[in-house]
């Protein structure tokens, strides 16, 4: 297997078990395989790599694979970028650490008894069905952490949460709040999915699509009652059928909006939410989880999408509220969910599981087994 000997770890997309992984050059701006979220990732590995704190270590970067690796040990870290079932991985005790995007810890993000509606009893049966699934492993990762402990191992393989980041988003100078054309702005899909007749999905919906139809429904009776203000809707057909020319045009109206909507997708962490805090849009969204990187983030938080037409006029018409709002949103893409940021807090992780002995000032000198 070809290793890149220009970097002081190797990388490694890997889609599905029974495949070969492919070679990864970090720098490469047209990677061989692309996750829609390389380009973020690229560019905290380039950090990594800079850091001269971790040399040796074998990186497999991976969409949703948590059954099994083309290799395993200690020098091998894993990312997976993509589950939405927030499944624990198989293999977690078999390398050095898994970084997973979206997490391991679902949340029900409403309360059906309080507020029981169609949409409410959907998210349950959903939240229910991520349970299930995330059950084996959930329960191997425990059984093995149980087993080193009796057996004296110490602690087996943590895994961190790392934050999505942008699935495409252009460098632009920060434009003005005050001087953004659009006062609000939706991009995204309602139904990306066409389900079969048969299917209840398909008259019943799922979470994402009513809570979309909920926002779209607010939105419009907004326009229709404030005329006065710029209100942009892109509906896609998901952010898989964009084309460049899209994704251009998408970054160029972000820059140009001082409020996003950021509805939950399959999950209620989506890309948008980054890529609106990275231009500083003020971000109107729903249920957060708790992670290191959200915990305290300046977003405005909705319940029910019908409350959208009130906050979106209390917003417009503070200017200074949305002047505060806006930096907030600049100063925690920066502070929090950054390329630098997340890099350092890779390193710190990795760094810090290393035994002292291992450690000099110059790096981390490791063993090497190639895939």
């Amino acid at each position: 297997m070809t290793v890149i000997n220009a970097l002081a770890n190797q990388y490694y997309l890997y889609i599905r078990r029974g495949q070969k992984p492919v070679p990864w050059n970090i720098y490469d701006t047209n990677p061989p395989i692309n996750f829609g979220l390389t380009t973020y990732f690229g560019k905290i590995f380039q950090a990594i790599e800079k850091s001269f704190q971790l040399s040796g270590l074998v990186f497999y970067v991976t969409w949703d694979e948590i059954d099994e690796l083309p290799s395993y040990g200690q020098n091998v870290v894993v990312f997976v970028l993509g589950d939405e079932w927030y499944r624990i991985p198989k293999y977690t005790h078999k390398v050095k650490a898994v970084f997973k995007c979206i997490g391991t810890h679902p949340i029900l993000g409403c309360n059906p008894l309080v507020k029981p509606s169609l949409l409410n009893l959907l998210t349950l049966i959903q939240f229910l069905r991520i349970l299930v699934v995330c059950l084996p492993g959930f329960v191997n990762y425990h059984w093995h952490k149980f087993k080193n402990l009796l057996l004296g191992k110490g602690a087996i393989t943590p895994i961190y949460d790392i934050p999505l980041g942008y699935n495409n988003s252009k460098d632009m100078l920060i434009k003005d709040i005050e001087k953004r054309l659009y006062d609000a702005y939706f991009s995204g899909s309602v139904v990306h999915v066409q389900y079969p007749l048969w299917s209840l999905k398909y008259w019943l919906g799922t979470p994402k699509t009513l809570a979309r139809k909920l926002m779209l429904s607010s939105v419009n009776k907004f326009k229709k009652k404030n005329p006065d203000f710029k209100v942009e809707l892109s509906i896609t057909g998901g952010f898989r059928n964009r084309t460049v020319e899209d994704e251009r045009s998408y970054c160029e109206i972000m820059m140009d909006t001082k409020i996003c909507l950021v509805p939950r997708g399959t999950s209620f962490e989506t890309t948008r939410l980054f890529e609106a805090m990275k231009y500083g849009c003020i971000v109107v969204t729903e249920a957060l989880p708790s992670r290191w990187y959200l915990d305290g983030a300046p977003v405005i938080k909705i319940k029910d999408w019908q409350d959208l037409e009130g906050i979106l006029g209390q917003l417009l018409k503070n200017k200074q509220l949305m002047r505060e709002l806006h930096e907030e949103s600049l100063n925690w893409w920066k502070n929090q969910c950054s390329e630098a940021i997340v890099a350092e807090y890779i390193v710190e992780k990795l760094y810090a599981n290393i035994p002292l002995w291992k450690k000099h000032i110059a790096g981390v000198s490791m063993s090497l087994t190639p895939p």
